[in-house]
Parts: structure tokens; sequence; C-alpha cells
């Protein structure tokens, strides 16, 4: 089992934002990672990334699409966490 807490501290402590690029890669650099974190963190990049998200055309902003999906598939992600998936992902969709 993993610790929600946990995962929402990890996705929130990252604040390098002139760096946007390295914000995945740091996450999942941070020490004492489980394999149940690491697997919670990767379904949920996933998620953020999803081309849905992103590339179809929409009224909704790519942050609404992306935040909705997220509060309802992880309810439990903080607000700060979520903020921070989504300029990590933003960038990598420019």
């Amino acid at each position: 089992m993993y610790n929600q807490q946990r995962i929402n501290e990890i996705l929130e402590w990252f604040s390098n934002w002139a760096m946007p690029w390295t914000y995945i890669l740091e996450t999942f650099a941070q020490a004492g990672l489980t394999v149940q974190e690491t697997a919670v963190i990767e379904s949920i990049w996933e998620e953020v990334n999803a081309p849905a998200h992103w590339v179809e055309p929409s009224f909704q902003s790519n942050e609404h699409l992306m935040t909705t999906a997220l509060k309802e598939k992880y309810s439990w992600l903080s607000e700060r966490a979520i903020r921070n998936l989504y300029n990590g992902a933003s960038y990598m969709w420019k």
C-alpha cells in the first residue's frame, strides 16, 4: 500500500520552475521512493499527459480537462500537487 500524503508531498516539493522540463525527472529521483509510490506517480503522470487533455479540440482549457480527470481518478491529490503536475506536463506539450 502507498501513503497518499507522501505522494502529495513528493509531487508538491518541486519549485525550480525556471527549468520545468526537470519536474518529473527530479520527482522520480526523490530519495526513498518505494516501488508502490513510483507506480502510482507513473500512473498519475500518464493520466496528466493523456492526449485527450492536450490535443482534443474543446471549449474547455487543457488545465480544466486535466484537473477534472485527476480529481475524478485521484480525489486525494492536493491542489498544489495538481498545479505542479499541470506545470510540468504543459511544458512537455508545448
